[in-house]
């Protein structure tokens, strides 16, 4: 179900930005390597996307290219150690962990991050973190609700391309239709 979900987004997303899927890369060939150092039993959801593209670097070049969600780039596997190191350090003081581990996966330039959060009872979620609050706001009750909710912003045209050409969505539809597909989570009734 998470591989067709994830492919449902790279067709998706190539119909509003033909040339997004492109921008990801081929997967690279150590990323199994790369991602196990963070944790050795892969998430699924890392799997899915790495084991099929590199994702976005922070320069690239064509900047319209960078979104995975809007104001959002999925961390190149390049990356992925570096971002880490980034969010242990903000996350330094948190103290009401409450998860076995947490990864990053989606990043803006204001080191917010969008991550994997494995809970004690080994549940995959979801999570936001802010830079400057360190506080995990649980976005998605599992990984599949995670690109399922993308999925759907880009059919219900909450994802669209500004004047610019840059990814942009419609933030009251997006909290409609969000809560709607991820029941009793705050973050979208916010």
């Amino acid at each position: 179900m998470l591989t067709n979900l994830f492919k449902e987004f790279l067709h998706l997303s190539a119909q509003l930005r033909g040339n997004y899927p492109a921008s990801l890369g081929n997967k690279k060939e150590n990323w199994q390597y790369i991602v196990s150092l963070l944790d050795l039993n892969i998430p699924k959801l890392y799997q899915v996307i790495y084991g099929n593209v590199s994702g976005t670097k922070r320069d690239i070049r064509e900047q319209e290219m960078m979104d995975f969600i809007p104001g959002y780039r999925l961390i190149h596997i390049d990356e992925l150690l570096d971002e880490k190191k980034n969010l242990d350090s903000i996350m330094v003081n948190y103290k009401n962990k409450g998860y076995e581990i947490i990864i990053p996966l989606l990043a803006n330039y204001s080191s917010d991050f969008i991550c994997y959060v494995r809970t004690i009872n080994g549940e995959g979620k979801v999570v936001s973190l802010f830079h400057d609050n360190c506080e995990l706001i649980l976005m998605h009750n599992s990984v599949e609700k995670f690109l399922e909710t993308i999925c759907e912003f880009y059919k219900e045209n909450i994802y669209y391309l500004d004047e610019d050409g840059y990814l942009d969505y419609d933030f009251v539809r997006e909290g409609e239709i969000g809560a709607k597909i991820n029941e009793d989570i705050s973050y979208w009734l916010e």
